[in-house]
């Protein structure tokens, strides 16, 4: 009877085991998404008997490539692989698909959709010493105010020269979707009233009225033909001040106002890009202990880990019959990490050094 126990005991220890290597294995995760798509590349050439589709579709990889370049990096990094030659460029790609195709008029014209491997493209990157930014999406509440110098005129939505044009100027590569308040009479006497030092009014109630979580206010002062924007922009939490001057640009010039507006983009977008940097070479590790019975906070934790931006990967670091503890490898700070698994219902308790899930 005791042999029997004693086998008994060492068959259960030995499942065990065996069931804790399985589950450390499975647990083992690359966090990242498999890839970087990009949409709508239009390429044109014309059909005549040196036609090659193949060199068409060669052209669309280069425009892919410029447009997810400009997607994930800042401006000032873009010369680093404006050569990067066709071949290196494939090398990246992981799939592409021709969506739609025409023969019109002696030309050929296709639309096509490009699929970049992700972790190809930040270790191309990386290799170069470029920091990535990974591409998210963020609606942003935009107050536009013009205000001429000359005449000390307010003008505020309708009567703005840069929000009537705002929209009409789109990359394929932005990330921020603007959106604008509504013509209100209180908002513009309110305005009005702080107008000889709009430069420190706070815009409080308008912000409020909107529920804004990131918004820009962007204020343009206007004297004969030079611009200047004052822009107030704050994105999850961070308050940065730009200033930018234009000399000799005519607003009543399409062409000059579209360059304007433009550039202004530019530097919204790159401001959005440094706050999402990220270097999978230097990774924070943070550790994460849970009850071991506790299945479904454990599957909770890890459908979070595997979404979540900047976790590069995750594993099970220790198992036993009390505790699980997740190493994670998150290339970004432990505030951001806080705040954005809180986003997927997850708290953790950081009074001591190990970190726990409540």
């Amino acid at each position: 009877m005791y042999f029997f126990k004693k086998n008994i005991s060492n068959c259960l220890y030995i499942f065990f085991i065996f069931l804790t290597f399985n589950f450390i294995e499975f647990s083992t995760k690359e966090a990242f998404a498999k890839t970087f798509v990009v949409s709508k590349i239009e390429v044109e050439e014309k059909y005549n008997l040196n036609f090659n589709k193949l060199k068409v579709i060669d052209r669309g990889f280069k425009k892919a490539f410029e447009d997810i370049s400009q997607m994930i990096l800042e401006r000032k990094d873009l010369n680093k692989i404006k050569n990067t030659p066709i071949n290196d460029i494939k090398k990246l790609i992981e799939n592409f698909s021709i969506l739609d195709e025409k023969f019109i008029n002696q030309k050929y014209k296709s639309i096509m959709e490009v699929e970049f491997n992700r972790k190809k493209v930040i270790k191309f990157l990386d290799s170069k010493n470029i920091t990535i930014s990974l591409p998210k999406k963020i609606d942003v509440f935009l107050i536009p105010v013009l205000v001429d110098l000359e005449t000390n005129n307010l003008n505020y939505i309708s009567e703005n020269i840069f929000a009537k044009n705002w929209q009409s100027i789109k990359k394929n590569s932005f990330q921020i979707n603007y959106v604008m308040p509504n013509e209100d009479a209180e908002d513009y006497l309110s305005i009005k009233k702080n107008l000889q030092d709009i430069e420190n009014y706070n815009f409080k109630k308008i912000l409020e009225k909107y529920y804004s979580k990131n918004s820009i206010i962007m204020i343009i002062f206007k004297r004969k033909n030079n611009i200047k924007f004052y822009s107030k922009i704050k994105f999850d939490d961070k308050l940065e001040i730009l200033s930018k001057n234009f000399k000799d640009q005519n607003i009543d010039s399409q062409a000059d106002l579209n360059s304007m507006i433009l550039n202004i983009k530019n530097e919204y977008e790159d401001n959005w890009k440094s706050i999402n940097k990220m270097s999978p070479s230097i990774s924070v590790p943070i550790r994460l202990s849970l009850e071991s019975n506790n299945t479904e906070k454990s599957l909770k934790l890890e459908n979070a880990l595997s979404n979540l931006d900047f976790v590069n990967s995750y594993n099970i670091e220790k198992f036993d019959s009390k505790m699980i503890t997740y190493k994670v490898y998150y290339s970004s700070s432990p505030k951001r990490f806080l705040k954005d698994i809180l986003s997927y219902g997850i708290n953790i308790d950081i009074s001591s050094i190990n970190w726990k899930i409540e």
